[in-house]
C-alpha cells in the first residue's frame, strides 16, 4: 500500500495545485465578481482532498494491494481531480467573470461530480456498517454519517435559491467539522 500511497499522494497533488493556480488567475484578476459560493465549494472540495487523503495515510492495512482493489481509489482520484480543476474557473475572460453566475451555471455538474464521490463511499461505509451490527440500533451511526452527505450533495444539484445553497453548505459544513476529528 505504501507505494499506493505515494501515486495517490502525486494525483492529489495535481488537484490542489489545480486549484491554487485557479485561485491565483481569479486573485490577480481585476474584473471579478466575487460571490461567497464558488469559493466555498472550492474549499469544500480542497478539504475533501485533504480527507480523503488522510483516510488512506492513516489506514491500517499495509499489506499489498491488487489493481482491482484500487480502481475504486483511482475513480476517487479521477473525481477530485476534475472537481479541483472545476471548483474555480480556470481563466477570466477581459469582459470579467461573476463568481455567482459561474456557480449557477456549473452547480449541477459540480456537485453531480461530488455525488458520484460520496455516494459509494457512503453506500460501502454503510455496507461495512451492516456487516458489523448486530441489530439495528448497531447500524444507526454508519445510516446516519453517511445518509446526511448524501442527500445534501443529492439535493444541492437542484439547489438553485442562495437560501437553499447556504443551508447546503451549512450542513456539509458539519460533515467537514467531522472530518477535521481524524487522526493519523
Amino acid at each position: 500500500m505504501e507505494q499506493a500511497l505515494v501515486f495517490v499522494s502525486i494525483v492529489l497533488g495535481v488537484a490542489v495545485a489545480f486549484e491554487l493556480e485557479h485561485l491565483n488567475k481569479l486573485l490577480r484578476a481585476g474584473n471579478v465578481k466575487w460571490h461567497w459560493a464558488q469559493p466555498l465549494f472550492a474549499l469544500l472540495v480542497l478539504m475533501t482532498i485533504m480527507s480523503f487523503w488522510w483516510m488512506l495515510a492513516s489506514s491500517d492495512d499495509r499489506g499489498e494491494v491488487t489493481l482491482a482493489a484500487f480502481l475504486p481509489i483511482m475513480w476517487v482520484l479521477v473525481l477530485l481531480n476534475l472537481l479541483a480543476a472545476a471548483s474555480l474557473p480556470d481563466h477570466v475572460p477581459e469582459g470579467g467573470i461573476d463568481l455567482a453566475k459561474y456557480y449557477q451555471e456549473n452547480r449541477r455538474y459540480l456537485w453531480g461530480l461530488y455525488f458520484l464521490i460520496v455516494a459509494p463511499l457512503g453506500i460501502n461505509w454503510i455496507i461495512v456498517g451492516f456487516r458489523r451490527s448486530e441489530d439495528f440500533w448497531d447500524i444507526l451511526p454508519y445510516l446516519a454519517t453517511e445518509l446526511l452527505p448524501m442527500t445534501v450533495v443529492a439535493a444541492m444539484i437542484f439547489a438553485k435559491r442562495w437560501s437553499h445553497v447556504a443551508i447546503g453548505f451549512a450542513a456539509m459544513g458539519l460533515v467537514v467539522a467531522a472530518w477535521l476529528t481524524r487522526a493519523l
